[in-house]
Formats: structure tokens, C-alpha cells, sequence
């Protein structure tokens, strides 16, 4: 886990379509505001806001985490 990504930074949840690419030059959709990365992810594995598919998390510093590294962090989650 790199320090953007600790467990005690905000992080922001965006929702955009699959043919989307998170580099578009397009402004982000509003987000989803988390405390922490966890409660981010577990909101992206368990909801689906608008029908959107894609879920993305960014950090406070602009790091951004693409919905394969959303998943992979959800399923090494501790039980």
C-alpha cells in the first residue's frame, strides 16, 4: 500500500461508464466522499449507484485507483 492509499486519508468514489477512460478531459462526475479507503471500496463492491459500472477512487493527493485495483483490494480484504 503506497501512503496515498493508508487507511486514514479521504478518498473520493466516481462512478463512469465503462467506455470512459479516467483520463478523459472531461471534468469528474460528483463524487462519493469516504474517510477512509476501506469504506470506499466496500461501498463500490456492495452498491451500484445510477447503474453505473465502473467504479473509481481517488486520494486526497490525486491518486487514482482503477476498479481492477478496487476489486483486488476488496478481495484481500481481512474477515
Amino acid at each position: 500500500m503506497t501512503p496515498e492509499t493508508s487507511q486514514t486519508k479521504p478518498v473520493k468514489l466516481q462512478y463512469w461508464s465503462s467506455s470512459h477512460a479516467v483520463n478523459a478531459p472531461d471534468g469528474w462526475p460528483e463524487p462519493y466522499g469516504f474517510d477512509t479507503v476501506d469504506d470506499a471500496v466496500a461501498f463500490a463492491m456492495t452498491q451500484a449507484p445510477a447503474n453505473r459500472e465502473l467504479a473509481w477512487l481517488r486520494t486526497e493527493s490525486g491518486e487514482v485507483l482503477k476498479p481492477e485495483q478496487i476489486y483486488r483490494r476488496w478481495s484481500m480484504r481481512r474477515l
